[in-house]
């Protein structure tokens, strides 16, 4: 007896064919790939029974705007970097324009970005009285708020330091809301090495303060203790890569929500009949 035949236009995952009219338990006529696995890539039985209202969709963009808003906004950081290095650091001329153009363009983006992710927690989330929406919308929006106010500023690490309670702000408010949409994104849910926790992403923002004051501290108050001051500088330095990795990896859970959301997968009952 034939097995399952494909109702609808589905094409393979590994060379693109039109699998619609073949057997699921057959093999692609163009690269002999097994049909199940194309089935399996493409199906999530486990989000069919999850409803997706225009709630969800608002909170999956609203949260996507936030990440996008929060990875911009980081660039308050970029211009008192690039000042630095190039009064510092004899730097050769095919380099100089480059850091000049961080230089000028780092602030804006940072503006860019502090408005969009306020847009986004206040304008695109849903007006609900949950309490994840109210966290991200108050929490978040105050965090946004504050940092666009200290990138509005003169270009300086006290206003970079200072955004980071506006980072850790922002961090701790998606938090629920991300919890929500895990179970609607296969690729979210099994990437668990593509996440970040919120714990690692506020020691992350703690630990850059610290270093970063200190650094600050003790090149204005004791200039001779150079060494001191640069390895506090380099550990600044390295836990916001780490927080900006993290922040980065956001991003991309928040895209795969929202995909997932927007475009959910097919249905078993609508791709076998």
């Amino acid at each position: 007896m034939s097995g399952p035949i494909i109702r609808t236009r589905i094409a393979c995952t590994k060379c693109g064919y039109d699998l619609e009219g073949l057997e699921a338990q057959a093999k692609c006529p163009e690269c002999a790939q097994d049909i199940m696995v194309t089935l399996a890539a493409r199906l999530d039985p486990a989000t069919e029974s999850l409803a997706r209202t225009r709630a969800l969709t608002r909170i999956a963009w609203g949260v996507y705007l936030a990440c996008i808003g929060s990875v911009l906004a980081c660039a308050i950081a970029a211009s008192p970097v690039a000042g630095t290095i190039a009064e510092s650091t004899a730097l050769p001329a095919w380099i100089a324009p480059g850091i000049r153009g961080v230089q000028s363009l780092a602030p804006a983006l940072a503006v860019a970005g502090s408005a969009i992710g306020f847009l986004g927690l206040v304008l695109v989330l849903p007006w609900e009285r949950r309490r994840a929406v109210l966290r991200a919308r108050v929490i978040g929006g105050a965090g946004f708020a504050c940092w666009l106010v200290l990138a509005l500023q003169a270009p300086s690490f006290e206003a970079a330091l200072g955004a980071l309670g506006a980072v850790a702000a922002v961090v701790a408010a998606l938090t629920p809301l991300l919890r929500e949409l895990v179970p609607y994104s296969r690729v979210y849910r099994s990437a668990r090495h593509a996440t970040q926790t919120t714990r690692d992403l506020l020691i992350a923002a703690a630990v850059t303060l610290g270093t970063g004051v200190l650094a600050l501290h003790m090149h204005r108050t004791d200039p001779t203790e150079h060494q001191v001051a640069l390895l506090a500088s380099v550990a600044a330095l390295g836990s916001a890569m780490f927080l900006l990795v993290g922040l980065l990896y956001r991003l991309a859970n928040a895209h795969w929500a929202l995909l997932s959301v927007r475009r959910p997968p097919p249905r078993v009952e609508d791709i076998l009949g």
